[in-house]
Order: structure tokens, then C-alpha cells, then sequence
């Protein structure tokens, strides 16, 4: 058996994982891939709620791809993926990863959830909040922007697991169309897309990104 086992889909967030174990070198049993696998018991016994992504590092299940990541990277200190645990850049490494889930994530999240019937059926559907989801997004997406007009990466200015986890919730802004006017972000995507091992999804980019 493995030493990790990842349950995935390739459209989900589980595109994170796959991208930092390709980066780190880390050899990985992969199940799933198929719809199927939301109704898995197997799956299921890793994650109570039956979401992807979810792990088994040795054995030991783990869930939400913030925390995977992580220890993931922690795991191949050599290749410097995350910055030092008790280090300043540490701090910013969570930082980040915290902005981007609920400054961000949250919003392009839920007007997925109002406009795809998946998660909740139509009729559950609040499609009047969609506006205000993008501006909100479209808000924090700005600070990045700036962020990112004067750094390459978003720690130390070294391409790290950091990355991997925001470009994911700046693809999926490319993908609703709600980047247009952010250089600095398309520019990102562009830097990240061209890592051997990039997991974003394959989004046309129509725009110049100029405001």
C-alpha cells in the first residue's frame, strides 16, 4: 500500500494535492477520479462529509486542502515547497491561505453553489447573490492584484505550495470571468501554467487582463 492515497476528481479542489505531490517527488495511490466517488463509503470514512480532496498519509486520514498541502510539503523539507514551520514566512504562508479561502473562495464558491445544480437543486437556488459575490471577490481579487504587481510569488518571491493553493481560486475567477482589469493576476496564472506539473484547469483566456 501507498504511503498517501489521495481520493480525487480532477475539477475539484484536489487539483491542489495532485499538483504538490507531483512538486514534491512523492509517490501517491490515486482513487476515485470518477463522480462516483462522492458516494463512496470508502471515501467517507476519510472525510465525514464525503468531499474531495481527502488523504491517507500512513495511514492517517486528513481532509480540507489547506491542511494537505501543507503537511505534504512539510513532508519534503528539501525541497523547499513551505517556508519553515516557527519561521516569519511561515506566517504569511497562512496568511495567504487564509485570505484566499474567505476573502475569495467563499464567493466564487457560493455563487457556484446558486448557479450549478449540484451541490443544492434549482429550486434551492439564490440566484440574486451572485452580485454581490463578485464584488466581493472582485474586491479582495484587488489586493492580490497589487500584491502581485511587485512580487512574482506570493512568499519570499519563491514559487511554493502557497501558490499552488491561490492560483486555484484565481483560475476559478477566470473561469466565472470576473478578472478582467487584473494584470498582475493573469500574469500570475500565466508564470504558474507553465510549471510542468500545473493541475489548473484549462480556462481560455480572453482578456488582456487590463484594466
Amino acid at each position: 500500500m501507498a504511503d498517501i492515497v489521495l481520493y480525487e476528481l480532477g475539477p475539484t479542489r484536489s487539483g491542489r494535492v495532485r499538483w504538490t505531490l507531483l512538486e514534491a517527488g512523492l509517490a501517491f495511490e490515486s482513487r476515485g477520479n470518477g463522480i462516483e466517488v462522492f458516494s463512496s463509503d470508502e471515501l467517507r470514512a476519510v472525510h465525514p462529509l464525503g468531499k474531495l480532496p481527502a488523504v491517507l498519509i500512513d495511514g492517517q486520514p486528513l481532509f480540507e486542502s489547506a491542511a494537505i498541502v501543507t503537511a505534504l510539503a512539510d513532508r519534503v523539507p528539501q525541497r523547499k515547497l513551505v517556508a519553515a514551520p516557527g519561521s516569519w514566512a511561515r506566517n504569511l504562508h497562512y496568511q495567504w491561505l487564509s485570505f484566499c479561502l474567505s476573502e475569495m473562495e467563499a464567493f466564487v464558491q457560493s455563487s457556484e453553489i446558486n448557479s450549478i445544480d449540484f451541490v443544492l437543486p434549482e429550486d434551492q437556488h439564490v440566484p440574486a447573490i451572485i452580485a454581490q459575490n463578485t464584488m466581493l471577490y472582485r474586491k479582495a481579487a484587488a489586493v492580490l492584484n497589487n500584491v502581485l504587481g511587485q512580487t512574482d510569488y506570493l512568499v519570499d518571491n519563491r514559487f511554493s505550495v502557497t501558490d499552488i493553493f491561490v492560483s486555484y481560486t484565481v483560475n476559478w475567477g477566470l473561469a466565472d470571468g470576473i478578472l478582467d482589469g487584473f494584470e498582475h493576476l493573469h500574469a500570475y496564472l500565466k508564470r504558474l501554467r507553465a510549471r510542468q506539473h500545473c493541475t489548473l484547469a484549462d480556462v481560455a483566456d480572453t482578456s488582456d487582463g487590463a484594466a
